[in-house]
């Protein structure tokens, strides 16, 4: 059996431009992934789930926290996982005294100098990569960054 030199060039190049479609696609998915904010947030909008399915959910944020986090914050720092900052979940845990994570928002550097152990090792972890200062920002718009946050 003789295979048509004109059907075999056709179904190659059909196979091409299939796997060529599949690359663009899975291309696009992955940009996607990348580019797109962080959606694992969104399932802690679910407060209870029982038998039945969800019972009840957490309405949405109402304060400026989540528009100032947006504007200062989300440069360099997602709430669920570590980017070029570190994930911001729980971090009024991880720091002993609020006034020293207030301190080093509005100024890093400035907090470094006080030889804080934690904020070092943070500073050393990050590869000695700066946080930008906020001196703009006051105790109570740093206060609603946070409960949005922890929201």
């Amino acid at each position: 059996m003789e295979i048509d030199p004109k059907k075999l060039r056709f179904v190659n190049n059909l196979a091409l431009t299939t796997l060529g479609i599949l690359m663009l696609l899975g291309a696009g998915l992955v940009w996607g992934a990348f580019t797109q904010t962080s959606q694992i947030g969104k399932y802690s909008e679910i407060s209870s789930i029982d038998d039945s399915g969800i019972t009840e959910t957490k309405p949405p944020y109402k304060g400026e926290g989540k528009a100032l986090f947006q504007n200062n914050c989300q440069r360099c720092h997602l709430i669920d996982r570590p980017m070029t900052g570190p994930a911001l979940a729980n971090v009024t845990d991880r720091w002993s005294d609020s006034t020293n994570l207030y301190h080093w928002i509005k100024n890093s550097q400035s907090f470094l100098q006080t030889g804080d152990k934690y904020a070092n090792a943070l500073f050393k972890k990050y590869n000695n990569s700066i946080m930008p200062a906020f001196p703009n920002l006051t105790d109570a718009e740093i206060k609603e960054i946070l409960n949005y946050i922890e929201y």
